[in-house]
């Protein structure tokens, strides 16, 4: 576990921090597979390096009722799984060389072998799943995944369109990031055996802090810093992706050429993404985006208020707080 990692979990993740250390085990053992060209290239994607929030909401929704640990660290570790595999796919879409400052799977082997990657860790996730034995949890879970794709399909198809409204955006990331943070503390909740009005205050928590943590995304491919970031900012832009700072810009300074030109250019002109990218990040668009993040934050919070005032809850509501907050 990196240092930062380590800071992070000790932090926000108390509760469970132990337990998350069984999580990464459990994904790890995913990498012992009887082809070793294969197991090499799983351990690369799954090695710890992302700061396994999704897991440990899993394991904090469950703080309210039972703790049934076994099968939580299957569910957290497909959940975490899931994750990476939508990852994989991303970057090779993306075209993306580089995560978190380490080179991506298809920067090291061909496209096709990617896709196949990508596709065992999709399997092996809906596997981990079907472990916790729950037909409700599996019937969320595959819900979900449908939900990343019908996101990765709006952004693709909506690539360039200065008309979306902050509604829209906001359920194509619904889709794209906030449903697996939805499903990771809903389906932590139904195996802890929690009640139904605690399942749906755990659903709707998760919900809003999976919008304002991809709204701070957004931002952040803005005014990040590249080292922090491990990637270059503007790679959104690059991708003729247009997020909630991007489309402020455009919609409320009509004069300001800059974001419609790094559009035009493909993204290809570095040169006039810099400068666009320079625009949006000195602009009240920065301001306006974290301010709907911070409102989705307050009402991720607004959720937890019929809970048990306990560790967990504590956790949560710090989470809440960090996804806008956060540098990276």
């Amino acid at each position: 576990m990196a240092c930062g990692r380590c800071t992070l979990a000790s932090q926000l993740f108390g509760p469970v921090a132990d337990d998350l250390r069984l999580v990464d085990d459990e994904i790890a053992a995913i990498a012992d597979v009887r082809y070793p060209p294969l197991g090499a290239l799983l351990s690369h994607v799954v090695r710890p390096r992302g700061k396994r929030l999704r897991p440990a909401l899993v394991l904090l929704a469950a703080g309210f009722a039972d703790y049934p640990l076994d099968r939580l660290v299957r569910l957290a570790a497909a959940i975490e799984v899931l994750h990476t595999a939508t990852l994989v796919h991303d970057d090779l879409i993306d075209g993306a060389t580089t995560r978190r400052g380490t080179a991506t799977l298809h920067s090291l082997v061909s496209g096709h072998a990617t896709v196949l990657v990508g596709d065992y860790l999709f399997a092996q996730a809906a596997y981990l799943c079907s472990r916790t034995e729950s037909v409700r949890v599996m019937g969320i879970f595959g819900q979900t995944l449908m939900a990343i794709c019908d996101g990765e399909l709006q952004q693709l198809f909506s690539a360039g369109d200065d008309r979306m409204t902050l509604e829209r955006y906001l359920e194509k990331i619904r889709c794209k990031t906030a449903e697996l943070f939805q499903t990771a503390t809903q389906t932590g909740a139904i195996l802890s055996g929690a009640d139904e009005d605690q399942i749906a205050a755990l659903a709707t928590y998760g919900l809003k802090v999976g919008l304002a943590f991809q709204v701070v995304d957004d931002v952040l491919d803005y005014i990040g810093d590249e080292q922090t970031l491990g990637k270059p900012v503007g790679g959104d832009l690059r991708q003729g992706t247009l997020t909630l700072p991007a489309l402020w810009v455009l919609q409320n300074l009509p004069s300001d050429r800059s974001v419609r030109q790094a559009l035009e250019s493909g993204g290809e002109d570095e040169g006039v993404v810099r400068t666009a990218v320079r625009t949006v990040a000195e602009s009240p668009a920065i301001a306006y985006s974290l301010g709907v993040a911070r409102q989705l934050s307050m009402e991720a919070r607004a959720a937890l208020a019929g809970l048990p005032d306990n560790a967990s809850r504590a956790a949560l509501e710090a989470i809440a707080e960090y996804v806008v907050s956060r540098s990276s």
